[in-house]
């Protein structure tokens, strides 16, 4: 997430973490430790996370929880046009299906 909002912040793209059902202390160690410079946001109770989770896209998740194996473009006006699931078995590390995305929408502008 660092690089994306390297590559994109000149763009006018910002690139945030939130951290969900965590106090703001864990979170702060948790971006120390990853060297994360990025936003990151609390959502303490769950609420913002559940309110972006798309409907039956994890079942066995709580729909709290949903949004925290997934990466989501949201446009200036709070509209989702990209989500992607975290699937551990294709791990994008580089985010390639997300910046290929966010490329389109950019150039659309």
């Amino acid at each position: 997430m660092q690089a994306l909002d390297d590559d994109f912040k000149d763009r006018g793209v910002r690139a945030v973490v939130i951290d969900v059902k965590d106090d703001a202390a864990k979170a702060a160690a948790w971006a120390k430790h990853l060297g994360w410079t990025i936003p990151v946001l609390l959502d303490t109770d769950g609420k913002v996370a559940e309110s972006y989770a798309p409907e039956g896209v994890v079942p066995d998740l709580p729909r709290d929880q949903v949004p925290i194996a997934g990466n989501l473009i949201i446009d200036r006006e709070g509209k989702i046009r990209f989500y992607s699931l975290l699937d551990s078995r294709n791990f994008d590390a580089k985010l390639v299906e997300l910046t290929a995305k966010l490329e389109q929408l950019l150039a659309a502008e």
